[in-house]
């Protein structure tokens, strides 16, 4: 007996002048999840439809059964619309909660910034924490993504460069006009760069999904050592990632990679955009590499890691965890 299952997954990309605007294009039977940092945007919100996260502290199950008790008590639908407006951690969670309710409600995402608009909310993944980072998702693509531009315009300069960071790393991967952008020093928050970056991951994702044909790996180039000093450092993701980016290259040649992007091109790159790391505290440190051990790719000892051979051609080599341990001990 054979069962064949096809479900088509579309996201609409749009962008929008202010929330206030977004708001009020709106139905009546939404609700919203709002990261904690944003509350003054409550008065444009319905009373009482509004749940906050306070980002990553609480991205985890406690708060997603206190979402679903919410979401129970608002007597709401499958056809609901669960509005999620923030970073990562709250998009993040968000679809995480609406994946599960009911076995999924409508769901529509408002990236606050440069990183979650390019990033976590485009591919349809959705996490929260457990004992790790992202430990716990499902796949569940938002039926539209917002940008909303007035957003951008409050993010310090470290979120800014965050956001950079994962436009460079998509860029790098896909090559093309992107890559001319980034090589150039063009505006990469530029609605042509947000565009490019989304499409860029869109192409990625399209061709797996689910992440089991080792395509959408290659989106994870900087994640292993990223996660790790992500974790440990509590710094920001995108610029957490632009480090393991730069150190996977180094560590890349360690491991005999024939053909390899150059690590201080690469950080060039970064730092033009405005991305700088103390890389050395990283190759001298030892603490935060026992979090590699947690890396989701990791099958049991082997980690798939993903480096740039070049411009548009990224590579993985599958190395023993400890082996990759030892490796590091070269950088210093």
């Amino acid at each position: 007996m054979e069962l064949t299952f096809s479900v088509t997954h579309t996201t609409k990309v749009s962008f929008a002048e202010s929330f206030s605007g977004f708001v009020s294009s709106l139905g009546q039977d939404c609700c919203f999840v709002i990261d904690r940092s944003l509350e003054s945007l409550a008065e444009l919100l319905p009373d009482g439809r509004v749940f906050y996260i306070d980002g990553e502290k609480e991205k985890d199950l406690n708060h997603v059964e206190s979402c679903l008790e919410w979401l129970i008590d608002l007597n709401t639908g499958r056809k609901t619309m669960l509005v999620a407006v923030g970073g990562g951690a709250t998009t993040d969670f968000a679809a995480f909660t609406a994946s599960v309710y009911k076995r999924g409600m409508r769901l529509v995402l408002v990236p606050t910034t440069l990183l979650s608009a390019v990033d976590s909310a485009i591919g349809g993944k959705t996490a929260v924490n457990f004992v790790a980072k992202n430990t716990v998702g499902t796949f569940y693509p938002a039926e539209e993504v917002v940008i909303v531009r007035d957003f951008f315009k409050t993010l310090s300069e470290q979120q800014i460069a965050s956001g950079k960071a994962e436009i460079i790393k998509l860029a790098l991967i896909k090559g093309g006009r992107l890559a001319e952008m980034v090589f150039n020093a063009e505006d990469l928050l530029s609605e042509e760069a947000i565009e490019l970056a989304i499409l860029g991951k869109y192409d990625v994702v399209s061709a797996d999904f689910t992440d089991t044909l080792e395509k959408r790996i290659v989106l994870n180039w900087g994640h292993t050592f990223g996660h790790a000093i992500e974790l440990y450092y509590a710094l920001s993701h995108g610029l957490a990632v632009a480090a393991g980016m730069v150190l996977s290259q180094e560590w890349a040649e360690i491991a005999g990679a024939k053909e390899v992007f150059p690590a201080k091109e690469l950080e060039k790159l970064l730092q033009k955009h405005g991305v700088k790391n103390d890389l050395q505290k990283y190759k001298t440190e030892e603490k935060w590499r026992k979090f590699i051990m947690l890396d989701k790719k990791r099958n049991l000892d082997t980690i798939s890691m993903v480096y740039l051979k070049k411009t548009g051609v990224p590579g993985i080599i599958y190395r023993n965890s400890n082996d990759i341990l030892r490796d590091l001990e070269e950088l210093r």
